[in-house]
């Protein structure tokens, strides 16, 4: 699910089929980027109602997106500047639609310049993951890998847990971001900063990270289901739980963003 840099380039000059698909803004893209990488932009893409219509449109929307840049035989490669929370939402987008071998370029453009590798300026079209008509008809999915605020309520402690991605500042509710209606968080969530799983702009390596989810709270034997802001956020510490061995993971596509709009809903300071 990781690919270095010097791994990548030389798979390359080998001749192996990969889409590259940087996750930055487009001005970014434009002014240097990995040679033919095409940008694409899951970062600004959210849904505010994890209904299950809701989830099935995201999942299609993706589907459609992807399946437009008529490179669906080629590996998938996600990049950013440094590995931070854009590439891993790209990725576990692909692990959510059954592209088991989606990668992320661990360290990022960053990494792949320091291994030697040229930065060519970006051209072509701009893909935008966004709301598509039809998109909940789609093909199927790995509905276990998404989580709605249904399943984050009936989370148990136990056997269900739910992780927090965000920073400290937002987990015990002195900071709330201007559109969210509250501050808090998920009552019973445990904190996992998604900063701590990266160290130097690369993952951190997978006996830290578990080492961290273990001081955290978290086992393998749970089934974890990660929130953040919009989930982003949430899809860092998804994936860096996935390279550390964790299996049942899921992601609170509506997260605080979500929860906070409902008031019915408890919160915990």
């Amino acid at each position: 699910m990781l690919i270095e840099a010097a791994e990548l380039r030389a798979r390359l000059a080998a001749g192996e089929r990969f889409t590259l698909l940087d996750a930055r803004d487009s001005e970014a893209w434009r002014a240097a980027t990995l040679p033919d990488a095409s940008a694409f932009n899951v970062y600004d893409y959210f849904i505010p109602d994890s209904s299950e219509q809701e989830i099935a449109a995201m999942a299609g929307a993706f589907q459609q997106a992807w399946l437009s840049l008529g490179t669906e035989g080629h590996t998938p490669v996600w990049f950013e500047e440094e590995t931070g929370m854009r590439a891993p939402r790209g990725a576990w987008f692909h692990w959510l639609t059954g592209r088991e071998d989606a990668l992320i370029l661990n360290g990022g453009l960053r990494a792949w310049r320091d291994a030697g590798g040229e930065l060519t300026p970006g051209s072509g079209g701009h893909t935008l993951l966004a709301p598509q008509p039809g998109a909940d008809k789609a093909a199927g999915f790995h509905r276990e890998r998404v989580a709605s605020r249904e399943e984050v309520l009936a989370a148990d402690g136990v056997n269900t847990v739910i992780l927090d991605a965000r920073r400290p500042t937002e987990h015990d509710g002195s900071f709330a971001h201007d559109c969210c209606a509250r501050a808090g968080r998920i009552p019973g969530a445990k904190l996992l900063f998604w900063e701590e799983v990266i160290e130097d702009g690369k993952f951190r390596p997978a006996a830290e990270i578990r080492a961290l989810a273990r001081d955290a709270g978290f086992s393998p034997d749970q089934r974890i289901i990660s929130f953040c802001h919009r989930g982003a956020r949430a899809a860092t510490v998804y994936a860096a739980l996935k390279y550390a061995g964790f299996r049942d993971l899921a992601v609170y596509v509506g997260s605080w963003h979500e929860w906070a709009e409902h008031h019915e809903l408890p919160t915990a300071p």
